[in-house]
C-alpha cells in the first residue's frame, strides 16, 4: 500500500522526543521513571515507542518491548510474559514460568516475584527501557503487574513507557493509569500535528506534487499521523479527481469515511481470493493463524499460500512466527467496518466454534464469544458459564463479566435462567461488586417465577443478604424453603446458607438445629458445597461455645470438603474460622501465619470480597497479638474496600469493632468518638448480631470514658445475655476478655454479674485444663473477685504462654493494684512491667493509667518515646514515618498509598496521627519541619 510508515520521518514530535531523551539520560545515571504515552488511534504512540527504543539502544540502554491486543484479556499476564521471554535478548527463560497461569492466585504471586527478580538482575547490569504498547487491551492481571512492578523497582535504573489509546479501556485500566500518575508518572499527550509538520509529511509521502486540496485533506488527519500517512498514500495511489470530497470526515469514535473508502478501493483492486482472504483475516482480529483461516475459508493451508503471499507483498499483513497481523490496525478496522455487521458477527461466531474444536482453551475464546453471541444462543450461554467457572479462581472480575453476559443472552423463561442468576450473584460478590449483585437479585424477583426458579433466585438474594444484613438472608432462605417442589440439592444449599446466616446473626444454638437438616439434605443429594458450608457452620457454632478442639477439627474438615468444590460454587471460607480458633487457644503465631498467607493470595486475584474478609480477620488477630497500630491499619484497609457496602456483614463488624477497641487502647479521642457513633448506629440495627456488637462496642467506649455504670446499662439493654450460657453467645469478645467484663461489673457495683461471668470462664477452663489461655482467664477473673495477688500473677504468666501481651499487662496491673497496700516495692515492679508492655504495644491509654498508679506510689516515670506513643518524631510508628516522608516530599495521599500498598484512607489516618504527634496543622508545615530536620542531619 505504498511506503512503510516507519520509512516516513517522524515529524512534529521534537518536544516529546526531548522529554524521552531526558528520561534516558537520567536512566543512565541510575534514575528510573515512568512515562505514559496517550493519544487517539493512529496518533503515533507505537511509533514514538519504537523511536524511544532506537534512541535507547544508541545510548547503550537495554530495551524490552511488549504489547497487548483486543484478545489479551483471555490469558492472564500473557502479553507481559511474551515480552520477557521472546526477542533477541530475553529477560527470562520460558522454562522459569509456572506450567499453568490459570491455577490459582498463588502462582500468579510467585510469577510477579520472579519477574521482579529478573528485571532487577538485568537492571543491575545495564539500564533498561521497558515499553508496553496498547495498554488498553491488557488483562487485569497484566495491569496489576504493570502498576506494581514500577513501584517495586523504583530504586533501580528501569524506565517504563506505557502507550494507551484515548477513550478505550476498562475500569481496571483507568485505575492503573490513575495510580501510575499518582505515583509520579509523567504523561506525554500526543497532540494534533502543527500545520508545518502536516505539510512536511505530505511532501515526505508525495514528493513535490502537493497542492492545497491535498493539504486540506491532510489537515483533517493531523491528530492521527498514522491515519494521515495512510490517507496520503491513498492520494498517491489514486488520481486527484478520485480523492474523497471534503464534506466527509472523521466522526468521533469511528474511522473516517474517506479512509474507509480508500481501504475499500485498495481491496477492490486485489484478486478475489486475496481480497476474501484479507477480509476474513481482518474479521479474525488483530492476529490470525492459518488454522483459523482454513476453518473459515474451508480451504487447506496449501491453497492459502498464494493469497497470503500476495497480501504480504501488498503490505497489508505481516508474517510472524506462528500468526499473521495487519501492518496497521486501522486498516484492519476499516476492512471490518466496510463489511455487514451481521456477517462479521456470524463469522466470528464460526471462529469461536472452530477454535474450540481445534482445542483452543475456553478462557481464551470466551472474550470473543461474549462479544459476538446473540440472545437465545444456548450453546454460547453454556460455554460462557463454563468459562466463568474456570476464571473464578484466578480472575473473579472477568468471571463475573462472563456470567453477566451469559445472563444477558438468556431469557427468564429459559430453564437455566434462575440458576444462572444465582451463579452471577455469587461471582459479582466474589468480585467485590455487591451493589450490582443486590440489584440483580432484586430485579430477578420482580419477574413472575415458578416455585423452583423463585427458590433459586432467593438463594442469590440470601447470598447478598450475607453481605448486607443477615436477617434478609434468613428471610430469603425461609421463604424459599416454604415453596413447593424445591429440589433436594437446592434445599441443601438453602438450609446451609440459613444456618450460616443464623449463626452470624448471633444465634449459634438456632444454627445448630438447622445444621443437621442441611447435612442430611446435602448427603442425600450429594451436594458437596452445601455439606462443606454446613460443616463450616458447625465449626463456627463450636467456636461460639468455646469448644476449640471440635471447632478446629470442623474447620479442617470443611476446608477439605471445600477443596473438592469449584471456586465459583463455593459458599464458605473455612480457613477464616480455623485462624480464629487457633487464636482462641493461644496459637496466635499459627493463626497470623494462616491469615497472612491467605491475604497474600487473596490480594493477587482471588477477589475483593475475600481480600477484605482476610484483612478484617487479620485486624482482629493483630489486636489479640498486642499490635494495635497494625490492627487499626488492617481494619481500615478492610473498611476502605467496603465503600459500596453497609456495615452489616461479618467483615465490617469485625473491622469496626477492632478499630473501636484500638481507639480504647490508644486513647485516640477522635477515633473514640467515631466508635461511639458506630456503636449507636449498630444498636439500632435489625440484626441481633449487629445490635450485640454495637452494645459491646458502646460499653467499651463508655468504660473508656469513665462511666462503668452506663457500660453495664448498655449491655443490659442490648443484645448481650447474662444467664448461665454467659454473655458471650452473642459477643464479639472471647473468653480472654472476661476479666475486663468482671472488672467493669465490679466497678459498676454489680458483683452478681461479675460472679456469673467468672463462673462461665471457670467452667470452660475446667473442660479444657490444658489450654493456658482458659486457665489464665479463669485465674484473672478469680483474682479480681477475690483480690488475690497470687491468682493475678499466675494469670499473667499464663497469658504470656498464650501469646496475649496486653492481657498479661492487665493482669500485672491488677496484681500491682492489689499489692500496693501491702508491699510497695513488689507493686512497683508489677506495675512497671505492665507499663513497659503497654508502651511497647502502643497502648497509650493503658500506659497512662498505669503511670498514674505508679505516681500514687511515689514513682514517676516519663512517658515512653517508643514509636506509637507520646509526641515528637520518636513517637511516630514506622508506617506513620513513611507517610510523613512521602508527604513532605510532595506526594499526594493517593500517591503515598500506592507506594506503601495501603488505602488512601489509611494514609489519611496516619497523617492525622502524625499531625497530632508533631503538633502541626497543615501539610505545608509538616514539609517545612521535615526538611529542616533533614538539613540538620537527622532522619525524619
Amino acid at each position: 500500500m505504498g511506503t512503510n510508515h516507519d520509512e516516513v520521518p517522524l515529524r512534529g514530535r521534537a518536544a516529546e522526543l526531548g522529554d524521552v531523551r531526558e528520561g534516558l539520560d537520567a536512566l543512565r545515571t541510575g534514575n528510573g521513571s515512568v512515562v505514559i504515552v496517550r493519544g487517539a488511534a493512529g496518533a503515533g504512540r507505537s511509533r514514538l515507542l519504537a523511536e524511544s527504543r532506537r534512541m535507547a539502544r544508541e545510548m547503550g540502554i537495554r530495551t524490552v518491548s511488549g504489547s497487548a491486543d483486543s484478545h489479551s484479556r483471555a490469558v492472564p499476564l500473557a502479553p507481559l510474559m511474551e515480552s520477557l521471554v521472546t526477542g533477541p535478548d530475553p529477560v527470562m527463560d520460558g522454562d522459569e514460568l509456572p506450567t499453568a497461569l490459570y491455577h490459582g492466585a498463588d502462582h500468579r504471586f510467585l510469577l510477579l516475584q520472579t519477574i521482579r527478580k529478573h528485571l532487577e538482575r538485568v537492571a543491575l547490569q545495564t539500564p533498561v527501557l521497558v515499553t508496553f504498547d496498547d495498554l488498553q487491551w491488557a488483562d487485569p492481571a497484566t495491569l496489576l503487574a504493570l502498576r506494581c512492578l514500577p513501584r517495586r523497582l523504583a530504586y533501580r535504573p528501569v524506565m517504563w513507557m506505557f502507550a494507551v489509546r484515548d477513550g478505550a479501556g476498562t475500569d481496571a485500566l483507568h485505575t492503573t493509569l490513575d495510580r501510575l500518575a499518582a505515583a509520579g508518572a509523567d504523561t506525554i499527550e500526543l497532540q494534533p500535528l502543527e500545520q508545518e509538520s502536516v505539510e512536511a509529511i505530505a511532501h515526505d509521502v508525495l514528493g513535490d506534487h502537493v497542492d492545497e486540496s491535498v493539504l486540506q485533506l491532510a489537515g483533517r488527519a493531523a491528530n492521527r499521523p498514522l491515519l494521515l500517512v495512510e490517507l496520503l498514500r491513498g492520494v498517491a495511489e489514486h488520481a486527484a479527481d478520485d480523492a474523497p470530497d471534503g464534506d466527509a470526515g472523521s466522526r468521533a469514535g469511528q474511522l473516517p469515511d474517506r479512509f474507509r473508502g480508500l481501504v475499500a478501493r485498495n481491496l477492490e483492486r486485489l484478486p478475489d481470493r486475496v481480497r476474501r482472504t484479507v477480509q476474513i483475516a481482518a474479521v479474525l482480529g488483530p492476529r490470525c493463524t492459518v488454522r483459523q483461516l482454513e476453518a473459515l475459508l474451508d480451504e487447506p493451508a496449501s491453497a492459502l499460500l498464494e493469497p497470503l503471499r500476495s497480501a504480504i507483498k501488498e503490505d497489508l499483513i505481516v508474517s510472524n512466527d506462528d500468526h499473521f497481523t495487519f501492518r496497521h490496525e486501522l486498516v484492519r478496522e476499516a476492512i471490518v467496518a466496510n463489511l455487514p455487521a451481521d456477517l462479521v458477527r456470524g463469522l466470528r461466531r464460526q471462529v469461536v466454534d472452530a477454535d474450540l474444536r481445534a482445542g483452543r482453551p475456553l478462557p481464551e475464546a470466551a472474550t470473543l464469544l461474549a462479544a459476538v453471541a446473540l440472545p437465545g444462543d444456548s450453546d454460547a450461554v453454556s460455554l460462557l458459564r463454563q468459562a466463568a467457572a474456570m476464571a473464578a479462581a484466578s480472575d473473579p472480575a472477568a468471571a463475573a463479566d462472563l456470567s453477566v453476559r451469559a445472563l444477558e443472552l438468556t431469557t427468564s423463561r429459559a430453564p437455566e435462567w434462575a440458576e444462572l442468576v444465582t451463579e452471577t450473584v455469587q461471582l459479582l460478590l466474589c468480585a467485590g461488586r455487591p451493589a450490582q449483585a443486590a440489584a440483580l437479585a432484586q430485579q430477578s424477583l420482580e419477574v413472575p417465577l415458578r416455585p423452583e426458579a423463585e427458590a433459586r433466585v432467593r438463594l442469590g438474594g440470601a447470598l447478598v443478604g450475607l453481605q448486607f444484613a443477615f436477617v434478609d438472608a434468613i428471610r430469603h432462605c425461609r421463604i424459599a424453603l416454604d415453596l413447593p417442589g424445591v429440589p433436594l440439592s437446592l434445599r441443601a444449599d438453602l438450609l446451609a446458607v440459613l444456618s450460616l446466616a443464623t449463626a452470624l446473626d448471633g444465634d449459634p444454638e438456632g444454627a445448630s438445629e438447622i445444621i443437621g437438616s442441611a447435612m442430611t439434605a446435602a448427603g442425600l443429594s450429594e451436594n458437596a458445597r452445601a455439606e462443606a458450608l454446613a460443616v463450616c457452620v458447625g465449626s463456627i457454632v463450636d467456636l461460639c461455645r468455646a469448644d476449640w478442639r471440635t471447632a478446629l477439627a470442623g474447620a479442617d474438615a470443611a476446608a477439605e470438603l471445600t477443596r473438592r468444590v469449584e471456586v465459583a460454587q463455593r459458599l464458605c471460607e473455612p480457613e477464616i474460622w480455623r485462624a480464629v480458633a487457633l487464636a482462641a487457644v493461644g496459637r496466635l503465631d499459627e493463626a497470623l501465619a494462616v491469615a497472612e498467607q491467605q491475604q497474600r493470595q487473596a490480594g493477587v486475584g482471588a477477589g475483593l470480597a475475600l481480600m477484605r474478609l482476610w484483612s478484617a480477620t487479620r485486624s482482629r488477630l493483630l489486636l489479640e497479638a498486642g499490635r494495635p497500630a497494625e490492627a487499626r491499619e488492617a481494619a481500615e484497609q478492610a473498611l476502605a474496600m467496603a465503600d459500596e457496602l453497609g456495615h452489616g456483614d461479618f467483615t465490617a463488624l469485625t473491622a469496626v469493632f477492632t478499630a473501636g477497641r484500638v481507639a480504647v487502647l490508644t486513647g485516640d479521642e477522635a477515633a473514640l468518638a467515631t466508635a461511639g457513633r458506630e456503636a449507636e448506629r449498630m444498636r439500632a440495627s435489625r440484626s441481633a448480631s449487629v445490635r450485640s456488637t454495637g452494645a459491646w462496642l458502646g460499653a467499651l467506649v463508655a468504660d473508656a470514658g469513665g462511666d462503668p455504670g452506663r457500660a453495664i446499662t448498655i449491655l443490659t439493654e442490648g443484645a448481650a445475655r447474662f444467664h448461665d450460657a454467659g454473655p458471650w453467645s452473642r459477643s464479639p469478645l472471647d473468653l480472654v476478655d472476661v476479666p475486663w467484663f468482671v472488672r467493669l461489673a465490679l466497678r459498676a457495683g454489680h458483683r452478681d454479674i461479675a460472679e456469673r461471668a467468672a463462673a462461665v470462664v471457670g467452667r470452660r477452663a475446667e473442660a479444657d485444663p490444658d489450654v493456658p489461655l482458659f486457665a489464665a482467664a479463669r485465674a484473672h477473673a478469680r483474682g479480681l473477685l477475690l483480690q488475690d495477688r497470687e491468682e493475678l500473677v499466675r494469670a499473667a504468666a499464663l497469658f504470656e504462654a498464650g501469646q496475649r501481651p496486653l492481657a498479661r499487662a492487665a493482669a500485672l496491673e491488677d496484681a500491682g493494684t492489689v499489692t500496693a497496700g501491702t508491699d510497695r516495692a513488689e507493686a512497683v515492679g508489677l506495675l512497671e512491667t505492665a507499663m513497659r508492655i503497654a508502651d511497647e504495644a502502643g497502648a497509650q491509654r493503658d500506659a497512662a493509667r498505669i503511670r498514674s498508679a505508679l505516681r500514687e506510689l511515689g514513682v514517676y516515670r516519663r512517658r515512653s518515646t517508643r514509636p506509637g506513643t507520646g509526641h515528637g518524631w520518636q513517637a511516630l510508628t514506622p508506617s506513620e514515618l513513611e507517610v510523613v516522608r512521602l508527604i513532605a516530599h510532595g506526594a499526594t495521599n493517593r500517591a503515598a498509598a500506592e507506594r506503601l500498598y495501603v488505602s488512601p484512607h489509611t494514609v489519611s489516618t496516619h497523617l492525622k496521627h502524625a499531625f497530632t504527634k508533631l503538633g502541626v496543622t497543615s501539610r505545608l508545615e509538616l514539609a517545612r519541619i521535615a526538611l529542616t530536620r533533614v538539613e540538620s542531619g537527622a532522619t525524619p
